[in-house]
């Protein structure tokens, strides 16, 4: 058989959309919240849920302290990945928030900023807002502090290699930086990399063993490594990180 360019660059063709649907299709189902209990997303006597178009809300309904978190979620990934970390925040009496990405991406970072920023105008019973954000919500969590360091009491950037485009170094708010040995999209080098523009006081937090996409309850991303860790594991570490920067700042420390 006489093969031509012609079948050649049909071939390619083919097999260049075969990798194309197949690619699109994996991170459909990757980027969506698995393992998430449903009981997570549901109001009950300790927490009020508020599932809106915008953010997911949760509040104590007892006890409720004059510090909060908005929490911006990962590019593409489900907000819901993030339910299990801010339901257990709520649960220690601290209202948590998560902010979704316009698009799931923020093409216009400045519309994700704005949610963020309705979110901390909207609620005069919280006296302190930490401003967090897992990988890309990273960097936009990062931005509001830079661009609206009045709105924010602290920053918390988790499996992110942010801030890199600009200097947070003279910042005196408290900032916890969260990364994992196993990362594949925010690698142990780049985070290192991007150590001189935070603060000499920030708080760094390594995860031994975990991966990207466990600092939320979704599917396995292309570029990230397997974790040696439960996803248990991490979000334990995780919590725990979380809770104790919110409980300082909540203290006046």
């Amino acid at each position: 058989m006489k093969i031509t360019w012609k079948k050649i660059r049909k071939v390619w063709a083919i097999t260049g959309a075969t990798v194309f649907v197949l690619f699109t299709a994996w991170n459909l189902i990757a980027y969506q919240a698995w393992g998430v209990d449903d009981a997570v997303l549901e109001s009950d006597e300790q927490v009020a849920v508020d599932l809106g178009d915008e953010t997911l809300s949760f509040t104590p309904r007892n006890g409720l302290k004059k510090t909060a978190l908005a929490f911006f979620s990962g590019a593409l990934v489900d907000p819901e990945a993030y339910a299990p970390l801010a339901r257990t925040v709520a649960e220690h009496g601290y209202k948590a928030v998560v902010v979704k990405l316009p698009f799931r991406t923020a093409p216009d970072p400045g519309e994700a900023i704005a949610r963020a920023g309705a979110v901390i105008a909207a609620d005069p019973s919280i006296e302190r807002w930490v401003v967090g954000g897992h990988s890309k919500g990273g960097s936009l969590a990062a931005r509001l502090v830079l661009d609206n360091p009045h709105l924010a009491a602290g920053l918390l950037l988790v499996g992110t290699s942010h801030p890199r485009d600009f200097d947070l170094s003279a910042f005196t708010l408290p900032i916890t930086k969260v990364y994992a040995t196993n990362d594949g999209l925010a690698s142990v080098e780049e985070v290192q990399a991007n150590a001189p523009l935070l603060p000499a006081t920030t708080r760094w937090v390594r995860i031994e063993g975990g991966n990207h996409c466990q600092f939320g309850w979704y599917g396995f991303q292309f570029g990230d490594r397997p974790a040696s860790i439960s996803r248990k594991a991490q979000q334990e570490i995780l919590a725990d990180t979380v809770l104790a920067m919110l409980e300082r700042i909540n203290s006046h420390e």
